[in-house]
Order: C-alpha cells, then sequence, then structure tokens
C-alpha cells in the first residue's frame, strides 16, 4: 500500500503524524513524504541559511522512515500564488497514493488550513484522506485513534533532530498530547495515541481496513480502586 504524509512545514510530519507513519513503516508499506514549505521563517536568522538547516534537520529526522521530498513553497504564505495548488495537486498524482494524511482544515496555521484544503481539492474522490490532530487538540474531533505507544520513543528522537526549533517544548507538547488522546480511550498512564479524522465520502465510506489498531478496549470500571485509568 503506498502511503503519502504531507507536511506543511519541517517538523510538522514529525510533531503530528511521525507515530503512525512508523507504524506503517512496520507494516512494509510505501511512504512518499512531502513538505510543502520551505520553512524559512522558522526562526530569526537569515531565512536561506535557516531553510537550508531545517532542510536538512529534516532528513535526519524521517530518514528511518523514507527520504522527503521538498516542494519549497514559500513559508507563511502557502496559497499567495495559484500555483502553490497546482504543484501539491502535482505531487498527488504522481504518486497516486492509497492513503493521503495531512493537516486538519482547523489547524493553527494558515499554511496547514491551506494546504489541508489544496489536498482535499485536489484529491477529489480518488484519493482518501485522514487528518492530523491539532496542536494540543483544540476545535478537533477525531474519529480514529492509533496506539503510537511502541514508537513514542522514535516519535521524540525524530523531534528532537530540529535543533533549530528547540525542539524540547514540542516534546513537551506531544507527550501531553498523545497521552490525552491515549487517556480518551481509557488506557493507562504511560501510553500514547495520536489521533486522527476522517470525512466519510463516496467511494470511501470506511478506513478501518488500512489504518493500524487503536489502543486496546478496557471498559470502563467504576469500582476499580485505581480510578477510571
Amino acid at each position: 500500500m503506498k502511503i503519502m504524509a504531507i507536511g506543511a512545514h519541517p517538523d510538522d510530519i514529525e510533531i503530528f503524524m511521525f507515530g503512525l507513519l512508523a507504524k506503517f513503516k512496520k507494516l512494509r508499506y510505501e511512504i512518499s513524504l512531502i513538505i510543502a514549505t520551505d520553512g524559512s521563517l522558522g526562526g530569526k536568522e537569515d531565512p536561506k541559511r535557516l531553510a537550508i538547516k531545517r532542510k536538512k534537520e529534516t532528513i535526519n529526522a524521517l530518514c528511518d522512515i523514507g527520504i522527503p521530498v521538498f516542494l519549497d513553497l514559500p513559508d507563511g504564505y502557502l496559497g499567495s500564488d495559484p500555483n502553490h495548488f497546482n504543484s501539491i495537486r502535482n505531487i498527488i498524482n504522481k504518486i497516486k497514493p492509497d492513503l493521503i494524511i495531512t493537516h486538519s482544515n482547523i489547524d493553527y496555521h494558515s499554511d496547514h488550513r491551506v494546504l489541508s484544503n489544496y489536498i482535499s481539492d485536489a484529491s477529489g474522490h480518488y484519493f482518501p484522506i485522514i487528518y492530523c490532530d491539532t496542536l494540543m487538540g483544540i476545535n478537533f474531533n477525531p474519529n480514529y485513534y492509533i496506539d503510537v505507544t511502541d514508537v513514542f520513543n522514535e516519535k521524540i528522537r525524530a523531534i528532537l533532530k530540529h535543533k533549530t526549533q528547540k525542539p524540547q517544548r514540542f516534546v513537551e507538547t506531544v507527550k501531553l498530547m498523545n497521552s490525552y488522546r491515549s487517556a480518551q480511550c481509557n488506557s493507562p498512564l504511560g501510553t500514547y495515541a495520536e489521533a486522527y479524522s476522517f470525512e466519510r465520502s463516496f467511494p470511501f465510506a470506511d478506513l478501518k481496513d488500512l489504518l493500524p489498531p487503536s489502543p486496546p478496549l478496557i471498559p470502563f470500571n467504576i469500582n476499580n480502586k485505581n480510578g477510571f485509568l
């Protein structure tokens, strides 16, 4: 099966999608990693030098999953040129994935939202899409949870490769996010889950057979002395 993950910036795939992709890698699926913008506004140093550094960081961070493709669209200005949509559409049509993973169109960053809408428009009814969690889950209502506990340390190591971004802040963020999503499934502390949303439409009524398993079901027990977990 061919999986395409498209992040707006260098480090987005690591923060929001890495766990699911690592699990797909263990299944020996073919994975394409696409970075839409150059990330040149993600710091205070010279934008051109920063873009080069961030590209190297991304290659190092994702090397265990695949070799990323950089579209080098302008950071912070995605959607300012009609050709940006053509770049997204062309890469999708070139790869023809069985599943696309990208940002939600209600995310906090304008580049994330624009990219999400571009991918939805370019994919039409030909390629199914799942949308990753928003930062801290705000306004995001998932309908798929993926247990990433067994690959969580790999995810943390990947995030830490992004030295230009003060990555420890993102490590703490994903620990909170993925622990909380696991807790929503009534899983114990020390387990982690990534959350995704899928909008059902013809001909893609359900994707559960394409995805790794959710956290194991632990029924609520009010008599449990340790609480609901």
